[in-house]
């Protein structure tokens, strides 16, 4: 076990078990100077793909106002091989960045306690959100759930324009990840055409083979409007309180946060968490009232129109990334029903705006 080193005074540590006490403290001390804990205890929480994740009660010898009873750390895996993929995928620095920027209320995000690291390492404490309720990825959203992630999104959207000529470098820019998602798209395309032979439809199958021969010039559009996007956007992302007897979305897991038009967020949320009979029922309300909300925030406003043409283009987002995920993922039955859940509404939705004839268009152009 590797020596912690030492970030802003609050001790950078390598794993779980070596969280005390005063490194409790340190984290605190910036927004509860004074804190004096007297003792914690922790437990793991959630199923992070590339994280160790605890919550952790605490209980103080001096306690300033406001202090939290307990708070949800998120440190790099302890598991080499997965550790390894964090580092190759830049998920800690970008979660690192995205926690440092997105400080706004336009955009509910559990709210920041401590963050600290690097391209090797991630030391994030953040409020302990576990009461709230998880969404479900095979069951979807409903249609007022789907409306509250929107908000949350039209809010992070329209707070942070971005070109990507000069946003961070902690940022993904697609076309600097054009070849890694073709090879992986490609080859899910191969596995999903035997694996799921007898589950889908000839047009989801020509939507996936048509989405797979012109995924690297997609990620090399240029569209004409780029924000900053969370890019994973899927209801498993997603917590969900009540307020006011409504849902309010709280958006997690900002590992692939990134430069891109923002219909890549909406397109790829709406593809694949929302039942495809309720997408298609509803689907003009809920980009109607995310133009709506966007628009109220940005000095720049976002005609309803131009979104509508942005989302026939990116709704592909939803369909590549579960393409290319079944090349990276286990072949298990649980692994295989989401997929099949995933890729059944990408299909459809790509089918339903006519994505790939749109995606050919503006490549052409």
């Amino acid at each position: 076990m590797s020596t912690p080193t030492t970030t802003r005074d609050v001790p950078l540590l390598d794993y779980i078990d070596q969280i005390d006490g005063p490194w409790l403290e340190a984290a605190l001390a910036g927004n509860f100077p004074g804190a004096r804990i007297e003792g914690f205890s922790a437990h793991p929480v959630g199923a992070g793909n590339v994280s160790d994740t605890v919550a952790v009660e605490l209980t103080y010898a001096e306690r300033p106002e406001g202090a939290p009873d307990s708070v949800v750390v998120k440190f790099r895996p302890s598991d080499p091989d997965v550790h390894a993929h964090g580092l190759g995928s830049g998920a800690y620095h970008r979660e690192i960045g995205a926690y440092r920027t997105v400080q706004t209320p336009n955009c509910r995000l559990p709210r920041l306690v401590h963050v600290a690291g690097d391209e090797t390492n991630i030391n994030l404490v953040v409020e302990d959100l576990t009461s709230a309720t998880p969404g479900d990825q095979v069951a979807g959203c409903s249609v007022e759930a789907a409306h509250a992630v929107l908000a949350e999104l039209a809010g992070l959207h329209a707070t942070f324009p971005m070109d990507p000529e000069t946003a961070p470098d902690w940022t993904i820019k697609l076309p600097e990840v054009a070849d890694y998602w073709t090879e992986k798209m490609q080859a899910g395309a191969a596995i999903i055409e035997e694996r799921f032979a007898e589950d889908l439809s000839p047009d989801d199958f020509a939507a996936i083979r048509d989405g797979a021969a012109l995924v690297r010039d997609w990620h090399h559009l240029a569209p004409r409007l780029q924000t900053l996007t969370h890019g994973d956007p899927r209801v498993d992302n997603v917590l969900f309180e009540e307020v006011d007897a409504k849902p309010r979305a709280v958006l997690i897991d900002w590992q692939v946060t990134g430069v891109r038009n923002p219909m890549y967020d909406v397109g790829y949320f709406l593809s694949g968490s929302i039942d495809i009979e309720d997408r298609r029922t509803h689907e003009d309300d809920l980009l109607q009232r995310y133009v709506d909300r966007y628009n109220a925030i940005s000095e720049t406003p976002y005609d309803l129109a131009d979104a509508r043409a942005d989302f026939r283009v990116q709704v592909l987002s939803g369909l590549i990334i579960t393409t290319a995920a079944i090349a990276v993922l286990p072949d298990n039955e649980v692994v295989n029903r989401l997929i099949l859940a995933l890729i059944r509404r990408n299909c459809a939705a790509v089918t339903d705006w006519g994505s790939i004839a749109a995606a050919r268009a503006a490549i052409a152009g």
